[in-house]
């Protein structure tokens, strides 16, 4: 779940210079459905998924979710390649993705049933606060990432250039050792 909210976030901040990129024809209308592809698909594939691990083994639909995740990540890195219909591809990238997210609720109910009563509330809670710090970790994941001092961020169509405070030594160790707890 940690990983997961990391990418979503990390990639969310990351489609509309994207999409410029690949196709400068592509306007933010069509940004929208490309942000909505992904729910779009988390909405119709987690019923799906859910119904499948209710007559066969759990393990089975996590593993096609995740195959169609890194399939769907695969082919969003790769988008910049075709000479044309790039935008269209990558609406399908992300709608793929969504489709493999829908596995939220094969992982929670799968916690709940290899918990006991009195482990579920707190497995529960770890679940959720994974998620969380990856929303929250993921954008910040990015300054770590990148090679320069300073960040561009897109506000209201105006560009902010923001100047990190921190040495990134520091600010790397500040991100990360969080994570290692959501993996306990």
């Amino acid at each position: 779940m940690f990983l997961s909210s990391v990418g979503f976030s990390v990639v969310m901040m990351s489609i509309w210079p994207y999409l410029q990129k690949i196709d400068p024809t592509a306007d933010t209308s069509f940004l929208g459905w490309v942000i909505a592809s992904y729910s779009l698909g988390q909405m119709v594939a987690s019923p799906i998924f859910g119904l499948w691990s209710n007559y066969r083994p759990r393990k089975e639909p996590l593993i096609v979710s995740i195959l169609i995740s890194v399939a769907a990540n695969c082919l969003y890195a790769y988008l910049h390649i075709p000479a044309s219909h790039n935008k269209y591809y990558m609406l399908v990238a992300r709608g793929l993705l969504g489709i493999g997210a829908g596995n939220v609720a094969v992982v929670r109910s799968y916690t709940a049933g290899a918990t006991s009563l009195q482990e579920r509330t707190s497995s529960m809670a770890n679940i959720s606060m994974c998620q969380a710090l990856g929303f929250i970790l993921g954008p910040e994941n990015i300054v770590w990432m990148t090679q320069e001092d300073s960040v561009k961020v897109l506000i209201l169509k105006k560009q902010v250039q923001m100047k990190l405070r921190f040495p990134k030594e520091i600010l790397t160790r500040l991100l990360l050792w969080p994570s290692m707890f959501c993996f306990l």
